[in-house]
């Protein structure tokens, strides 16, 4: 794993593992190539790079953005110029009209509150850090574009609370 200065967790894997990393359930986004959920208020405030953002977008082609929804499935090289701030989880072609589902949900109490703040305590222990709001984003047995037979698990956990932690695992 690495750390970079942000606020969320990744974990992708493209082989099934035992378990979930996280709940998969929530709301799921419509089927579709190249596209998105969705405007999703947020319940809290999510600072990013030092914007304060209130909505996001969960788009099919595995990435996050805040302003509008985003369509591109060509990856783009990171500082990006303009004004779109996007979270690229797996950026890349992917297309759930034939199998996966890609999930979404916020969480303010309970067990996945508890899991991200040991999660994120146990790989900086000197943080001591405590969520006190979850919003997950799972592909969940995505294909790759033109649906070929691949299957992709990627999730994005974001966890404001005025922690800088980033945590990147690939599978």
């Amino acid at each position: 794993s690495i750390y970079i200065p942000c606020q969320f967790l990744v974990l992708c894997r493209t082989a099934k593992a035992k378990g979930p990393l996280y709940p998969i359930a929530g709301t799921t986004s419509p089927r579709s190539d190249d596209g998105s959920s969705p405007l999703i208020p947020l319940q809290r405030p999510f600072v990013y790079f030092g914007r304060s953002y209130s909505q996001i977008y969960v788009n099919q082609n595995g990435d996050l953005t805040f302003n509008g929804a985003f369509s591109s499935y060509s990856p783009q090289r990171f500082p990006m110029y303009g004004t779109r701030d996007v979270i690229a989880v797996f950026w890349t072609d992917l297309d759930n009209r034939v199998n996966g589902e890609i999930y979404y949900n916020q969480y303010t109490s309970g067990s996945v509150l508890q899991q991200a703040t040991q999660d994120i305590n146990r790989y900086f222990p000197g943080l001591n850090f405590n969520a006190n709001w979850v919003f997950v984003a799972t592909w969940y047995e995505v294909a790759y574009y033109p649906t070929t037979g691949t299957v992709t698990y990627c999730l994005s956990v974001l966890l404001p609370d005025g922690a800088e932690t980033c945590l990147h695992h690939k599978w």
